[in-house]
């Protein structure tokens, strides 16, 4: 005998997680800006969506991703902000400083998730790692703090260096870059300043080196040397100047080493941050991360086009090679 009781319950179930599915189906997904200085995707994005998608929130389905571009153009970036802001995203992900000061000039209280901040005291971004005190969090990539072991990578690589090339984007105050000026003439190397216009002043700034007689170069990392990572690194070539950079994503364009955190890994990272927020959490109760692992890498294909070797020394601690 069919029990009725059970049959009625049963379609009363059934009913039930219908009307919650249709619930869901209504439910708006949310929507989040995302703002870059540079002018086009890479690598960062393909790490921060896949982020995403590990945690359940896929871009078309549970999320709306307002994706802005400012192509290098301060005013651009401004302007970018201002729309965006003006359909009251939940949260901002803001790639770089520029598109940090740019939210903040217009709301200061929104929620901003910065995957690769520099030093956020110095930058003034929270008056703490452990408990922001403004409306940013996200990851420190240790941007000026590396610069020292850099330096001392390089000298270890180029046996009798004397004269260092200390390159960076010329829109970036003296002071930017300071850090690795000082460990060069600690360690009794003589600091070449390259503030360098990107990309246009790329080759000549490179021809201006060789006549000061510079034997390396570190190059100081921004968005726009990330950007012209390739230009870069082919005018390093055609000069036969060795050069460290920042991060591995240098090498993916020809750079020779790289000694630092890996920054798709903290794009990847940010997508927690967002997931968090999104969930109810305030950037004040997201502490500051700092990379897990730092990692030095040799370009041997870049290596051998330089008719350049690693010593050993440096093979022998390289986390990963490039073949």
């Amino acid at each position: 005998m069919i029990n009725r009781r059970a049959v009625l319950g049963g379609v009363a179930a059934v009913l039930c997680a219908a009307d919650r599915a249709h619930a869901q189906s209504r439910i708006r997904p949310a929507r989040i800006a995302y703002l870059a200085e540079r002018g086009a995707p890479n690598e960062f994005e393909q790490s921060f969506l896949r982020g995403l998608r590990e945690r359940g929130l896929i871009e078309g389905e549970q999320l709306i991703i307002d994706f802005r571009w400012a192509g290098g153009d301060p005013l651009r970036l401004k302007v970018l902000a201002a729309e965006m802001l003006a359909a009251a995203p939940a949260l901002v992900v803001a790639t770089d400083g520029a598109s940090v000061r740019a939210v903040q000039a217009i709301d200061n209280t929104i929620a901003i998730v910065h995957p690769v901040m520099g030093d956020p005291i110095a930058a003034g971004y929270s008056g703490s790692f452990s408990r922001p005190d403004r409306n940013v969090t996200g990851v420190s990539v240790l941007a000026s703090e590396l610069g020292p072991k850099r330096v001392e990578l390089l000298k270890e690589a180029v046996p009798g260096l004397q004269r260092l090339g200390v390159l960076f984007n010329v829109v970036r105050q003296p002071r930017f870059g300071a850090a690795t000026h000082a460990a060069a003439e600690t360690l009794g190397l003589t600091a070449v300043e390259m503030r360098v216009a990107m990309p246009d002043g790329i080759e000549a700034g490179f021809e201006t080196a060789v006549r000061q007689g510079v034997q390396a170069i570190v190059v100081v990392s921004d968005t726009s040397t990330i950007t012209h990572r390739k230009p870069l690194a082919d005018a390093a070539l055609r000069h036969r100047l060795p050069a460290i950079y920042a991060n591995r994503t240098y090498l993916r364009g020809g750079g020779l080493m790289s000694y630092g955190p890996d920054l798709e890994a903290a794009f990847h990272r940010a997508a927690y941050f967002v997931e968090r927020i999104l969930k109810g959490a305030r950037p004040a109760d997201l502490p500051i991360e700092q990379p897990q692992a730092i990692h030095l890498a040799l370009n041997l294909r870049a290596a051998k086009a330089l008719d350049f070797s690693f010593p050993s020394s440096l093979q022998l601690r390289a986390d990963e090679f490039i073949r």
